[in-house]
Order: structure tokens, then C-alpha cells, then sequence
């Protein structure tokens, strides 16, 4: 068995909370409050304008040799900053074997939008998706591998599956590590046009869904070799990362595989390289994006792998609470899991009326639930059939 990968500092900035602790109390929340209209840019055109944006606004806390700073970017760099600190990281001398893996579907996009707008000149290498790595390693002076992730919205996930071969390679001891996104008009408006927008709320699971809601923000992790924290005296762990799996449907440029052979593919390589069996998962962040075929097909894929054991795992709908945020949502769902595994309490999924009876998937909804959690299961999902499972444990 490969040496343990642990979880050592968490940091982000979302919609719910612009911190863990205060993330993690309205995680546990029953209710969820309904997304608003996106207020800071105009788009009084589209028929949907609602997303699930961080409150807490505010211009750019940070500059990078000189180059404006996205939304995005900003999100990662104050979620990082948090996430250093937790690990005891902040400031480190150790900066040279520190790396840095994100993953943003759009990266910093909204100053190319913006500047239509405003008339700014910007210069297309500022928003490229690059960007928000680049900008990190900047920032805090981090001269291991920097690596920028972009599977459209499974990114978030296979920043960290990517980071944890950079350990177990040796190419770093430690990795700052998760996802970024910030609303983008673009993407609104596609996905307006592929009526893949629910009006209301994001309710995944729900028979009464109508799509997804977007979101924003940004959650970030520390990974590093468990020997690598011992040697520096840190012994405080959230979680390990067990195992990943990968996965392409070969498909359709949106529209996952009806099958889920392919999601079923990358979870089995997951559970063969943590080395262990489907028996042994407790509970499930899924995908589960609002939208009627991603829910459908990752319900009976579940369904088929757990079979009997369907009702007894517990299942954390996350983008209930904070929308989907592109390609920083698998980054929430392994911030989350790892919180889950600390904690022991699983939130309840928000927005349930009546759970779609082609859904087998078992949801509480009034509730946290208090329970020994051995191993989480994440889920994520991309157009370009991306698919990505990854298992964290509990760390004993």
C-alpha cells in the first residue's frame, strides 16, 4: 500500500460562507435560502438570471506582478491564504516543495466580459484559465509543480487526483490543492440556451427539477504525504485520499451516457486503488447537478453498485446548498467529505419536495445525521464525459 495522503488545512469562499467554520454551520442547516439574481453584472436579457453568489463582494485583496486579478482568482488566493494558515503553512521556508494544482473551468473570464462592458482593455492572457494557478504560486512564492486543471466540471476533483501523483512522485511534499469559479455571462447564457436552468432552487433528485442553478467561489485543500506532516510536527488531520478513478463516456459533447458505464468504470478503478470494496463506503457526495439525465444516470449507476446497501448509505446532495460551481464543484464536494470524516455528522439535502421515484438514491432532508463515516465517495461529473470518483477515509 502507498504511503497515506492527508489533509492537513482547508480553506474556501463561498456563497454560504466565506469560511470553513461558518460553510460548515450552514452546511448542517435543514433549509436553503433561494438563489437571487446575480446583481453585479447586467444581462436583463436572459430569462434566467439566478445564481448562488458570494455575498461578501469586494475589490481584489491581492495584486500579481502587476496583471489584474479576476474574481476567480481572487476566490483562490483568499481561500488558499486560509488553507496555508489552517495547515500551519502560511509564510512556510519549506516554499520549494510546496505545488499548487486548481482547477477552474472559465478561470478569470469575467475581465474579458467585464471589459465589453466598461470598455477596458484587457488582454486575453489575463483571463486564461491558467491564470488562477499561476497567480497562486505568485502570490505566495510556492516554486513546486503548478498545475492548472480544466475538465469543464469535474476539474475541481482531478486537481487533487493530479496532486496526489505529484506527492507519491516525489515532485512535491506538499500541494495546495481544489477549484475556482466565479460567475460567468457566458456560461449563464449557455446554459440558458440549453434550457438547463432550473427557475427556482438547485434540487437535485427532486421530481419537480428543472436543471441546475450556477454558483461561485472557491475551495481549496492542503495534501501532503503523511510522513512529510509527521517530520514537521503536525499531527491534525481531516481526512486521507484513499483512492481515484477516471473515466471518459466518448459520448456526447453534454449529455452523459445514459448507461453509466463509464461513471461505474471510474468508480470500480477508485475502489481498487484505495483497496476496498463498495461495501465499505458510508456515504456519497454525488454529482448531482438538478439537471433531469445527470441525475437519472447517477442514481441507477449508484443504485446498481450499492444494491442492497442503497438505503444505508448516507447521500450529501451538495449543490442543494450552493449551487454548481463549474469546475470549483468537486473541490466543495472533497472540502466537504473531508469535514464529514472529521466531524462524523452528514448534512441533509436541501430543497427536497418528493424525491423523483426513478432516483433510488435514499436522501435525508430535515436534518444532520450523526454517524460513524468510514469512507466518503465523490462523485463528479463534466461535459466531454469526464468522469472522476475519488474516496477519502477516516483517519485512524
Amino acid at each position: 500500500m502507498s504511503e497515506r495522503i492527508v489533509i492537513t488545512g482547508l480553506g474556501l469562499v463561498s456563497s454560504i460562507g466565506v469560511d470553513p467554520k461558518t460553510y460548515w454551520k450552514t452546511l448542517l442547516e435543514a433549509t436553503s435560502s433561494l438563489p437571487e439574481e446575480y446583481p453585479y453584472t447586467r444581462f436583463e436579457y436572459m430569462r434566467n438570471r439566478r445564481c448562488y453568489y458570494v455575498r461578501e463582494q469586494k475589490p481584489p485583496s491581492f495584486s500579481v506582478v502587476g496583471d489584474s486579478l479576476g474574481k476567480a482568482s481572487d476566490f483562490a488566493i483568499r481561500a488558499s491564504q486560509m488553507a496555508l494558515q489552517d495547515a500551519g503553512l502560511l509564510n512556510s521556508t519549506e516554499s520549494s516543495s510546496i505545488g499548487i494544482s486548481i482547477g477552474t473551468a472559465m478561470g478569470d473570464a469575467d475581465l474579458i466580459e467585464n471589459s465589453r462592458e466598461k470598455s477596458l482593455q484587457v488582454s486575453g492572457i489575463e483571463a486564461f484559465n491558467f491564470k488562477v494557478a499561476s497567480s497562486l504560486g505568485c502570490q505566495f512564492v510556492l516554486s513546486g509543480p503548478n498545475l492548472s486543471v480544466s475538465t469543464a466540471c469535474s476539474s475541481g476533483t482531478y486537481s487533487v487526483s493530479l496532486a496526489i501523483e505529484a506527492i507519491r512522485s516525489g515532485w512535491a511534499d506538499v500541494m495546495l490543492v481544489g477549484g475556482a469559479e466565479a460567475f460567468s455571462r457566458v456560461v449563464q447564457a449557455c446554459f440558458n440556451r440549453l434550457e438547463a436552468l432550473d427557475f427556482e432552487v438547485c434540487r437535485p433528485f427532486d421530481a419537480q427539477r428543472g436543471g441546475t442553478v450556477t454558483g461561485e467561489g472557491a475551495a481549496i485543500l492542503v495534501l501532503e504525504s503523511e510522513s512529510h506532516a509527521r517530520r514537521r510536527g503536525w499531527f491534525d488531520y481531516y481526512a486521507q485520499v484513499k483512492g481515484c478513478g477516471w473515466s471518459c463516456d466518448g459520448y456526447h459533447p453534454t449529455a452523459p451516457d445514459p448507461t453509466g458505464q463509464h461513471p461505474k468504470a471510474a468508480l470500480q478503478r477508485a475502489l481498487a486503488e484505495a483497496e476496498l470494496s463498495v461495501n465499505e463506503i458510508d456515504c456519497v457526495i454525488p454529482h448531482g447537478t438538478g439537471t433531469v439525465l445527470n441525475d437519472l444516470m447517477e442514481s441507477n449507476m449508484l443504485a446498481e453498485m450499492l444494491g442492497d446497501r442503497i438505503d444505508q448509505v448516507l447521500v450529501c446532495a451538495l449543490k442543494s446548498k450552493i449551487g454548481h460551481t463549474g469546475g470549483a464543484a468537486g473541490a466543495f464536494s472533497c472540502l466537504t467529505a473531508a469535514m464529514i470524516l472529521k466531524h462524523g455528522i452528514v448534512p441533509p439535502t436541501a430543497n427536497i419536495t418528493t424525491v423523483d421515484s426513478k432516483c433510488s438514491l435514499k436522501l435525508h432532508r430535515n436534518a444532520p445525521i450523526q454517524a460513524l463515516i468510514r469512507n466518503v465517495l465523490i462523485n463528479a461529473y463534466a461535459f466531454g464525459g469526464n468522469n472522476i470518483s475519488l474516496i477519502m477515509g477516516a483517519v485512524s
